[in-house]
């Protein structure tokens, strides 16, 4: 069997990459739309524990995908992909488990548990392509 191209071993190098940023970003849309409500009190202060190990479990996810294809790009696509999943799961009006900032009078401890892991994700996604470029240069 002829060895590939060095055309075709770029295609499948990308492939690589995409698949492995959308596995990432699918996997920190679940796993984190799991685990960013569980919440802690202080007294009556809300602290949303779960939506920061989210993000850092997102993070983390997406420098992995960025490390392990090599391309730095695929931080950023497992960020949007996470990022568009959870927006979308999100604007399910029917869904009465989803706790929008419009009711954070009323339950303010799940509503900032949800608007930091939506919004988050940005952050996350930034901090992911800034630690994988230096990797990434590094080595």
């Amino acid at each position: 069997m002829p060895a590939p191209s060095a055309s075709r071993q770029k295609v499948l190098a990308t492939a690589t990459a995409l698949i492995a940023a959308l596995a990432a970003g699918g996997l920190a849309a679940v796993v984190g739309t799991l685990l960013h409500a569980h919440l802690a009190y202080a007294g009556d202060t809300p602290v949303p524990w779960g939506a920061v190990a989210a993000l850092l479990f997102a993070g983390s996810v997406f420098t992995a995908a960025a490390v392990y294809s090599e391309r730095v790009w695929a931080a950023a696509a497992a960020g949007i992909t996470a990022y568009s999943l959870v927006a979308w799961v999100s604007m399910d009006e029917r869904n009465r488990m989803i706790v929008s900032w419009a009711n954070r009078e009323l339950l303010p401890g799940p509503s900032l548990a949800g608007a930091l892991w939506l919004y988050g994700i940005v952050a996350a996604t930034v901090v992911a392509l800034l630690v994988s470029a230096r990797t990434l240069r590094s080595r």
